[in-house]
């Protein structure tokens, strides 16, 4: 495999993508049994919805081939899963703009082998975080438990773009959480960024 990204079929409610080839990941990966989104969780990031739009955050658990990640996505929002990645977008009457597309996916690069995840995420020529220049970074956050990155920024068209990443240098892929929204659904950014940063993706570990 060469390319960037990999993507599976739709397990539950979607597939998260963990098949590599290279070295193998290393990483002591979280009991299924040991993880989950708490219901503390899903009520703060629901409570960051602003009052009168019908979204709703829920748990998601996707299994591909062994490898599970619980994630959070708006209840009863399409998921489709493509060659690339998994889309989730809104059905009518969702209260978003309906070309919405949440993305979630589980990344490598090059034959997908361990990397230093660390480095990359903060590579200018490589990241995902890579944004034209034309933007306002409103937010770019280090996560723990795992290690991530959360970035929030505005296009000069209105659009708001939340990027969310978790990795361990010891797996052979790192989790990707993508929304970009329209200038009218501004006020769910807050509310997208909190569900991204929530996934907790077991092949990444703790």
């Amino acid at each position: 495999m060469t390319h960037r990204r990999t993507s599976s079929t739709l397990i539950a409610a979607f597939t998260l993508v963990a098949s590599g080839c290279g070295l193998t990941s290393t990483v002591d990966e979280i009991p299924i049994n040991e993880a989950s989104i708490d219901e503390a969780t899903l009520a703060a990031i629901n409570a960051l919805v602003p009052t009168g739009v019908p979204v709703e955050f829920e748990e998601i658990i996707a299994d591909d081939d062994g490898k599970i990640a619980y994630a959070v996505a708006p209840d009863l929002w399409k998921i489709e899963t493509p060659d690339v990645g998994v889309e989730i977008f809104p059905i009518p009457g969702s209260g978003v703009e309906l070309d919405t597309l949440m993305t979630i996916e589980a990344v490598c690069v090059g034959v997908c082998g361990r990397e230093d995840w660390s480095e990359y995420m903060y590579n200018d020529d490589f990241s995902p975080f890579n944004l034209p220049t034309d933007v306002t970074v409103t937010r770019d956050e280090p996560l723990a438990g795992p290690v991530g990155r959360s970035l929030v920024a505005e296009r000069v068209d209105g659009i708001s773009d939340v990027i969310v990443a978790r990795w361990n240098d010891e797996a052979t892929h790192f989790f990707l959480c993508r929304i970009a929204l329209k200038p009218e659904d501004a006020g769910l950014v807050d509310a997208f960024t909190a569900a991204c940063e929530a996934a907790i993706p077991l092949w990444v570990g703790r």
